[in-house]
């Protein structure tokens, strides 16, 4: 993670720069270069957001990328299974849910 958050202090400029942007300390952005502290899924959505994706927030924050991974492979949240009732107690029969 810490060429991730290399390049992103790269896009801005520097490490105060980094984290004017993202609302955050600029200690903030020092303990994530270093690893002591994780990028929150948060600020990583925020800096995917306002570098237009030219950094992704998958590269920036552990659970994101997990996610995505899990996206990827056909795995989904039980949350949004067909499987599960929604809220009026149906359930989605059609594989377009």
């Amino acid at each position: 993670m810490a060429k991730n958050i290399s390049s992103l202090i790269s896009h801005f400029g520097s490490q105060s720069l980094t984290a004017k942007a993202l609302g955050v300390s600029q200690a903030t952005v020092s303990y994530w270069l270093s690893g002591s502290q994780k990028v929150s899924p948060e600020k990583a959505l925020l800096a995917e957001s306002i570098t237009h994706g030219a950094i992704k927030a998958s590269s920036l924050c552990d659970l994101i990328a997990q996610v995505e991974a899990r996206h990827k492979v056909g795995e989904s949240s039980p949350i949004f299974s067909c499987s599960a009732p929604g809220p009026d107690g149906s359930v989605c029969a059609s594989s377009a849910c």
